[in-house]
Order: structure tokens, then C-alpha cells, then sequence
């Protein structure tokens, strides 16, 4: 596990369109229990979780994980609900996969069980509509 400066931004992950009620104890023991529950611990037992820096106003946080593959597995995370709201797991924009490369993967783990979290379930008729313009809204 090599939690130094050199591998930070490989080990941090974006999550974005977080709850007003989210601070930093409770997306740390969310992240945390779900790494534990989908089998996403790679760096053994214990907290996934470093650290979390929120931004209340813009409705986002920054992740800090153990580990580079622990990072690359909570990309598998986007779309989970937490505390009500689907909330995006993304990389940060700063991350730059030639450089993460050598320091561990920079996919999820395909072994995680992520039906235990109610993802991963793809539904036969379901389509992703995207690239329209902002100004669309629901009708």
C-alpha cells in the first residue's frame, strides 16, 4: 500500500451531486462500508477511506483512498445511492492515466460483487440518452 504524495491523485475519486445532509464522517463510512461490502478492499481489512474534502455549495466531494486499486474500484460505484440521491463516482479531472498506469490498475476489479449494493444490475430495456443540449429539461 503506498499512500505517499506520489500516488495521490491516482488514489482519489470525484464524487459528485452529493446530498445537503453529506459531511465528511458519513461519506467516509459509506465509502468505506460499500468497498467492504462489494469486495473493493485491495489493501486488506480496514477503511478504503483516507480522506474526504466536501464542497457543500458545489455538491461535491474529493476521496481520498488506501490505494490505487481501491480508487479504481470505486469507479465501479457511479450511479449509487447514497442517503436518497444517485451520486456520480468519477476520476478527478487532474488525474492522468499514463501517470497512474505503473502504481496499479486503472479498472475496477470485474470479481466485485456489486448486486450487494444494487448495482450492476443491467436492465434489458434500458437505453442511455446523452450528449443533449443543456438547456433540455423534463418534461
Amino acid at each position: 500500500m503506498l499512500c505517499s504524495q506520489a500516488t495521490r491523485n491516482a488514489r482519489r475519486i470525484y464524487v459528485s451531486d452529493l446530498p445537503p445532509s453529506a459531511n465528511q464522517k458519513t461519506v467516509t463510512t459509506f465509502f468505506s462500508h460499500v468497498m467492504a461490502a462489494i469486495g473493493g478492499n485491495a489493501a486488506g481489512p480496514g477503511d478504503a477511506v483516507v480522506s474526504v474534502y466536501i464542497n457543500h455549495e458545489k455538491k461535491f466531494a474529493f476521496v481520498e483512498m488506501r490505494s490505487v486499486e481501491e480508487a479504481s474500484n470505486a469507479m465501479s460505484l457511479d450511479g449509487i445511492i447514497f442517503e436518497g440521491v444517485h451520486v456520480r463516482v468519477k476520476r478527478p479531472s487532474d488525474y492522468n492515466p499514463s501517470l497512474a498506469a505503473p502504481l496499479g490498475p486503472s479498472q475496477p476489479n470485474p470479481n466485485l460483487n456489486l448486486t450487494v449494493v444494487g448495482l450492476g444490475l443491467e436492465h434489458p430495456f434500458r437505453i442511455l440518452v446523452s450528449g443533449l443540449p443543456y438547456y433540455f429539461t423534463e418534461a
